[in-house]
């Protein structure tokens, strides 16, 4: 019988690999005069290449990164950015060296999420499978970008992004929170439609607010919910005493039951017939569902990201910026106190734009480096002109990495007038570094 061994291969694959092996070009040279705070922030803010930045990180972040972000060009043909039209093969030779960097930099239990659309979705796929492993794939998130859809598409209207997630060690890897959950909360055993199963609790175990009683077996089920005791169950001060089977449909298997007696979780029954509750004492991690929507948690659109953009520079200075929100949403989820959080696609500055905003909601500090490349400005293309016409206006060179530092400066700004003495101990600034063959300055530890 013939064995295929699958590959994921294409051209300039070889010379991808050679790419992220080969030695940095260029050195980081500090720029105090462009940074806020310089000598107290722990935050980087780096202009430059991102994959000569990414091998000169190798050392001083070596496996300190907690959380990625990247939002890559999209290969669309339309980028404001990048070159337009990467060809398939040359977006992967692109992506594959600063993958591969990238995992160097992530923790063991880190966690990787990069943005994508439909054209390089499974390509992206296999690229992280083989950089990441399969094993350490987490899921995809489905980001409703936009409330009303663009008809590009000669067949269908599009309002949804992709966001696929990858851990270094997925099984030391955080779930994805989206808040705790509410201390009491109750949980139901029955679950109708799951198989059928015989779950045995201890004695002891169960409180019932029912009365002392001897309930004898029998068939408890009333409509959908199906539920048999099969042993007779004695309370006595309220407790059972001796251990008792119940079958039916349930939400928890056996050994998370044995998991809730050893941790002394609280488990109420308060009636015949029987339904028993685990009550939530402990506000655990509530798990964020895959779907990110502005209709469901919250998360909001490009079109709030654009409002968002207007309202701190007075004019659309970025093109398709990813909102603040959607930032700080994958923040919140993996990430807490001192972790570290790494954009080497910065744009605008969104992801230092979300830590910040996390930062002043729970008092933490997480911390930045933001890596972008100091693309210019062209005052005569249509989408960049407002940013060129806002740098000039203001002093700035016009390239999209000023774009991004400013609008840093200004997020600073906004949270200090609103938060007024509770911003004090939050770190609002950023060291700035550029990417040339001077001398390396000292990097962040």
């Amino acid at each position: 019988m013939c064995m295929l061994e699958y590959s994921f291969t294409w051209h300039g694959k070889d010379r991808a690999c050679l790419a992220a092996q080969a030695p940095a070009i260029g050195t980081l040279r500090p720029c105090p005069d462009q940074s806020v705070d310089w000598d107290a922030t722990q935050n980087l803010f780096i202009e430059g290449d991102n994959l000569e930045v990414l091998k000169l990180l190798q050392k001083p972040y070596h496996k300190r990164v907690k959380m990625i972000y990247i939002d890559p060009p999209y290969n669309t043909g339309n980028e404001f950015v990048y070159p337009d039209d990467i060809a398939h093969a040359d977006w992967l030779n692109m992506m594959y060296p600063r993958l591969k960097l990238a995992r160097n930099l992530l923790r063991d239990d880190g966690v990787i999420f990069i943005s994508i659309d439909d054209h390089e979705f499974a390509n992206l796929r296999k690229l992280c499978d083989e950089v990441y492993g399969e094993e350490s794939f987490c899921g995809v998130f489905i980001w409703e970008k936009k409330k009303k859809p663009s008809f590009l598409n000669v067949n269908m209207g599009s309002v949804t992004e992709y966001i696929v997630c990858f851990a270094k060690n997925r099984a030391k890897s955080p779930p994805f929170a989206a808040g705790s959950v509410k201390d009491g909360k109750k949980y139901p055993f029955n679950n109708a439609g799951n198989g059928i199963q015989t779950l045995t609790f201890p004695a002891g175990v169960v409180r019932f607010n029912c009365g002392d009683q001897v309930v004898v077996a029998q068939d408890m089920s009333e409509g959908n919910i199906r539920t048999e005791l099969l042993d007779d169950a004695e309370i006595v001060n309220g407790r059972n005493a001796g251990a008792f089977r119940l079958r039916g449909e349930w939400r928890y298997s056996q050994r998370k039951l044995d998991e809730f007696v050893e941790q002394g979780a609280e488990i109420v029954i308060s009636k015949v017939p029987f339904r028993p509750n685990y009550v939530n004492r402990r506000g655990e991690v509530k798990k964020t569902s895959n779907l990110l929507s502005y209709r469901t948690n919250g998360v909001p659109t490009n079109e709030d990201a654009t409002q968002e953009i207007r309202d701190l520079f007075g004019a659309d200075v970025m093109s398709y910026p990813k909102p603040s929100g959607l930032m700080k949403y994958l923040v919140r989820a993996v990430t807490t106190d001192d972790d570290i959080v790494m954009d080497f696609f910065a744009g605008s500055g969104s992801t230092a734009h979300g830590v910040l905003l996390q930062n002043g909601e729970d008092g933490c500090n997480r911390r930045y480096v933001l890596v972008q490349l100091p693309q210019p400005l062209n005052r005569d293309e249509a989408q960049s002109r407002p940013a060129f016409e806002f740098c000039q206006a203001h002093g700035l060179r016009p390239t999209i990495a000023e774009i991004g530092k400013e609008r840093i400066r200004r997020v600073a700004k906004k949270i200090q007038s609103e938060q007024g003495q509770e911003a004090a101990g939050l770190d609002l600034g950023f060291r700035v570094f550029m990417l040339d063959s001077g001398n390396v300055g000292p990097l962040s530890q």
